[in-house]
């Protein structure tokens, strides 16, 4: 397999008036483009065959920079951009670096400190071992646990530890910037992992005040039929989780459980969903595995006697070409039950017109 190469430009100076030598310091420009075909049973009612962008992952590119300031302390900054491959638009609610864009210090003794549009621990330490790993279209259930990056958050300031004995913590808060007010739209999240071996083991919580207030360029719209007029009209959403995987050989089987709550989100009354998740991989070779996974997911309404229930089953074949590109073929289903109407399993497709969608898809994704 080729070996992956990356774009580093290294900056380094002298001072002219002093003579003393500056740290060296590097940026790298990096990105991922994934695109293919998609079939699906039914959006609207109709079966579609349609191109999609960021199939596996969403497409972006971006910036890493690190300049080492002695003393084992480093300043960094991500600054990424997310796209469309089909048409060339930026993702995000058309964001200049919807992604991610923060800027920080990062010390090898005492951890790091990092302040911008960044992650939730949702997504940083339960993700990894859910089937979102493999593709946005495995998400569960109107993504209403946020495995699959369907926010990121503004104005946040994140301390991270370094890791102990393989274990690694982090807080990260976001002041809503509400006049008179420190709490309204803020959001915080705490979270951690344990790695040893082939274990990983990880947990998280994220609050968010008024979750409307990430509306902007996210999931949380009307369209998600699952969890989209709930997030809405909720007064805050919370969310906890965890997951752990265990990699032996060739084969890794994984789990986890997450439970979201939008407070207020009907009638006045809490919303709740859990997600049970069990999910497995075998590397027949190293350049070709085969994924799968099984989700099942139960809501709860406090009001109204809503009970909406989904069961979705997730495959993916994935062959390397080389390091840095492979091709896939994948295929998820999904049955809603009890209370929820119309299945849809994933942001990016339109809800069925019945309470069962499947789709099938073919791509080829490229990083450099």
């Amino acid at each position: 397999m080729n070996t992956i190469k990356k774009t580093v430009i290294t900056l380094s100076a002298a001072s002219a008036l002093t003579g003393v030598a500056h740290a060296q310091s590097s940026v790298t420009l990096y990105g991922l483009i994934d695109g293919g075909l998609t079939y699906t049973t039914n959006q609207k009612g109709g079966q579609t065959v349609q191109m999609m962008s960021g199939i596996t992952q969403g497409d972006r590119w971006g910036f890493r920079g690190s300049e080492d300031l002695g003393g084992g302390l480093h300043a960094i900054f991500v600054l990424e951009s997310g796209f469309s491959v089909t048409n060339g638009s930026l993702g995000q609610g058309g964001l200049a670096f919807g992604r991610q864009a923060y800027v920080g210090l990062s010390s090898d003794h005492y951890g790091t400190v990092t302040l911008g549009r960044q992650y939730d621990q949702m997504v940083e330490q339960v993700s990894p071992v859910t089937t979102d790993q493999w593709s946005v279209l495995f998400e569960h259930p109107g993504d209403n646990d946020n495995t699959n990056r369907g926010f990121r958050v503004n104005n946040t300031i994140k301390y991270v530890t370094p890791t102990l004995s393989g274990a690694q913590f982090t807080a990260m808060y976001a002041p809503g910037g509400q006049p008179g007010s420190i709490a309204t739209d803020s959001v915080w999240s705490l979270g951690g992992h344990y790695q040893h071996g082939g274990l990983y083991a990880g947990a998280a919580f994220t609050h968010v005040d008024h979750p409307a207030s990430l509306a902007t360029g996210t999931f949380w719209t009307t369209a998600n039929s699952a969890t989209g007029s709930y997030a809405l009209a909720a007064r805050a959403y919370e969310v906890f989780g965890v997951g752990a995987s265990y990699t032996i050989g060739a084969t890794k089987v994984g789990g986890a459980f997450t439970q979201s709550t939008f407070k207020g989100g009907l009638d006045g009354q809490d919303v709740r969903f859990q997600n049970y998740e069990l999910n497995a991989a075998y590397r027949f070779t190293p350049a070709l595995l085969l994924g799968g996974a099984f989700v099942y997911t139960n809501g709860v309404a406090d009001a109204g006697g809503i009970h909406p229930r989904y069961l979705q089953a997730d495959l993916i074949l994935d062959y390397a070409l080389s390091k840095r590109t492979d091709v896939y073929l994948m295929g998820t289903g999904q049955r809603a039950l009890g209370t929820a109407q119309f299945a849809q399993v994933s942001q990016f497709l339109t809800a069925s017109s019945s309470n069962e969608q499947a789709t099938v898809a073919i791509g080829m994704r490229h990083r450099f």
